[in-house]
């Protein structure tokens, strides 16, 4: 026995977890970063009605996100292994989803699970917010249909071997209906904004993952002046099999110019 370390319970969500990031091949994946003015969003917010439920910085991402998305279809893609190579399917619809944090994960595990805002681009910046908030502390025993996919991981976690769950992954990642069913679509959002960091570089099992930082007053150059706007720190991993650096760039410039206007 010795008080300079302690080896940690063994953790089936972890085994599955570390079993979903071998997606995250770092040969396939590229990073562009962006910082944009959020004072339009701002303005926006302060609009909000008494006793409206005010937009989240989420949910202005999101519906950036599904705009471009739809705008640019060539970015709304996977990349889906066949018997002996890899496919492209094309998405026709605008799903993205979000990385949830939970504190229920297992034993001595935090995780994050995806909930997914299906048909993202026909929704308001309220029907949105109104939709994710609440997912990371609302009670897993309660009716919430929104945690449905997150009970079905943790009751396959406790009652199914961890071979038969990895099985069922890698049916949904290979069968375009089971992905967008169980994964959603081409995008993915998280955000370590509300502990304070101002950007991070996140590797999802996503073609896209889209990131947000800390929104706060920063230096601002505007023409020759240099004064002090709102702003927050904008990230994108891509797959680059899917979209190139080019057209990349293209598509994350599109989601930062909506924010911004």
């Amino acid at each position: 026995m010795t008080d300079e370390f302690k080896v940690l319970p063994r953790s089936r969500m972890f085994d599955l977890y570390s079993f979903l990031n071998k997606e995250n091949q770092p040969a396939f994946k590229a990073v562009a970063v962006r910082e944009i003015d959020i004072t339009k969003i701002e303005e926006i917010r302060s609009r909000t009605a008494q006793g409206e439920k005010r937009p989240t910085y989420t949910s202005f991402v999101a519906k950036a996100a599904a705009q471009a998305l739809m705008e640019i279809p060539e970015a709304n893609r996977v990349a889906m292994r066949s018997l002996f190579s890899y496919r492209l399917v094309q998405f026709e619809r605008a799903h993205v989803s979000i990385a949830v944090e939970r504190d229920d994960a297992d034993r001595n595990l935090n995780a994050a699970f995806i909930y997914t805002i299906y048909d993202t681009a026909s929704k308001s910046l309220v029907e949105i917010s109104k939709e994710i908030t609440g997912l990371a502390t609302v009670a897993l025993d309660s009716d919430d249909v929104r945690l449905e996919r997150w009970r079905r991981i943790k009751l396959g976690i406790k009652m199914v071997p961890l071979w038969l769950i990895k099985l069922a992954i890698l049916f949904h990642r290979h069968i375009p209906s089971l992905y967008i069913q169980n994964r959603g679509g081409a995008l993915l959002i998280s955000s370590p904004s509300k502990y304070g960091v101002d950007f991070i570089v996140a590797h999802w099992p996503y073609p896209l993952g889209l990131s947000f930082g800390f929104a706060k007053s920063r230096p601002w150059v505007e023409g020759d002046r240099v004064v002090i706007r709102k702003t927050m720190t904008i990230t994108m991993a891509f797959d680059r099999r899917i979209l190139p650096g080019g057209p990349a760039a293209k598509f994350m410039n599109r989601i930062c110019e909506i924010l911004e206007s």
